[in-house]
């Protein structure tokens, strides 16, 4: 796979695994992911790793409360910001009290074993994993 082919490369990944990533919900996605990042490798990339962040944000259509996970691509035969791309999956909430109570933050994953309990044991995560979202977003782009 290419970094370019990863949007239709994840949404043929989770249906195969019974997912309709529109209407997921986060545990269904995340988990997805996880699974993404090591049963599809990367053809041109010389790295890639997976970023978990959540807070409540706006840009410029509504504030929302945001659970996302993105897999970042480092492409080989590029350098420098031109080489770094990113896919990302965002659960988009209306914000609530008890949503901003989380706070902003994130986590690059530092081993898959321990990325996925500290993903499954946070706060952002417990509070919506089962949730249906009011908007489901994935994108590939370059940073």
């Amino acid at each position: 796979m290419k970094p370019n082919d990863s949007v239709k490369a994840f949404h043929d990944f989770a249906a195969a695994q019974g997912i309709d990533l529109n209407a997921s919900t986060p545990r269904e996605g995340i988990e997805a992911m996880l699974e993404f990042r090591t049963a599809v490798g990367c053809a041109v990339c010389c790295n890639d790793m997976l970023l978990y962040q959540w807070g409540s944000y706006d840009w410029g259509a509504g504030k929302y409360f945001e659970l996302n996970i993105t897999r970042q691509f480092i492409e080989a035969e590029l350098e420098d910001d031109d080489a770094i791309s990113q896919l990302s999956l965002t659960y988009k909430y209306r914000p609530s009290a008890e949503l901003e109570s989380l706070g902003a933050s994130n986590c690059w994953e530092d081993g898959p074993s321990e990325f996925r309990q500290f993903i499954l044991a946070s706060d952002s995560f417990i509070k919506v994993a089962d949730a249906q979202p009011d908007q489901v977003e994935l994108i590939h782009s370059y940073v």
